[in-house]
């Protein structure tokens, strides 16, 4: 991509710079829809959100080699650091969050100070630091499956977890923290017993994203509402 087209995109993208944080949210739930680069999409339909969402649309339907691109512009718009409150068992906490980009088409906000994430073959891995004895490792793993819907995927992972989970449940469709099909295991009601949860979250390509997390009973009001918050800013790219 040349100069003039890299230009082009960055001013289509930041004209209009006092709608920006306004815009920000809006564009970016929107950015599966508008990146399948449908050039029948009618423009005119975006109109009410301001000059610079349309002028997204603009730019993308035109030509199918700015899909990319417009993609690393968008996520200039959003902070590569922030701070998020959080309710920890009653009490509000203030948590320091980056950005991150996956290595399979999407970005989430990870708390650097109690977390570590790491890009393992086929999957990334956010792992607590804080190890203790005699408890089960604290993790969140993610990985893309292509080709399986989440209720395929669903009813294997039941299967799967019945051997060695003393209860394991199909929650169905959830919207917290991500809409997703819930798969939620435990291997007991001790403090220290592991817990499996499992958030299969369509890809929107006839495919799924599987996000596991492992935990214990006595941390699912710490750790659990942590990575559900982080969780809570996973977003798909689609080229």
């Amino acid at each position: 991509m040349n100069q003039r087209e890299d230009k082009k995109i960055k001013d289509t993208i930041l004209e209009g710079t006092e709608e920006v944080t306004e815009l920000k949210n809006m564009v970016w739930n929107n950015i599966e829809k508008e990146l399948n680069l449908n050039k029948k999409k009618k423009v005119s339909s975006l109109g009410k959100y301001g000059g610079i969402a349309a002028a997204i649309a603009v730019v993308i339907g035109l030509n199918t080699g700015y899909g990319q691109a417009a993609v690393d512009k968008i996520k200039e718009l959003f902070a590569p650091n922030k701070v998020i409150n959080q309710q920890m068992e009653g009490m509000n906490e203030k948590s320091n969050v980056s950005l991150k980009e996956g290595s399979m088409k999407y970005i989430i906000y990870i708390d650097e100070e109690r977390y570590t994430m790491e890009k393992l073959e086929g999957k990334d891995k956010i792992t607590a630091k804080a190890k203790g004895d005699n408890i089960p490792e604290v993790f969140m793993e993610i990985e893309q499956v292509k080709g399986k819907k989440p209720e395929t995927i669903a009813s294997e992972l039941e299967n799967q977890l019945k051997v060695n989970y003393e209860k394991v449940e199909n929650r169905g469709q959830v919207n917290e923290p991500i809409k997703a099909t819930l798969i939620y295991a435990n291997n007991g009601s001790k403090w220290n017993s592991t817990v499996i949860k499992y958030y299969l979250v369509d890809n929107t390509k006839e495919g799924t994203f599987i996000i596991k997390q492992q935990l214990f009973i006595e941390a699912e009001e710490g750790h659990g509402v942590r990575l559900n918050n982080m969780l809570k800013e996973f977003k798909i790219i689609n080229e």
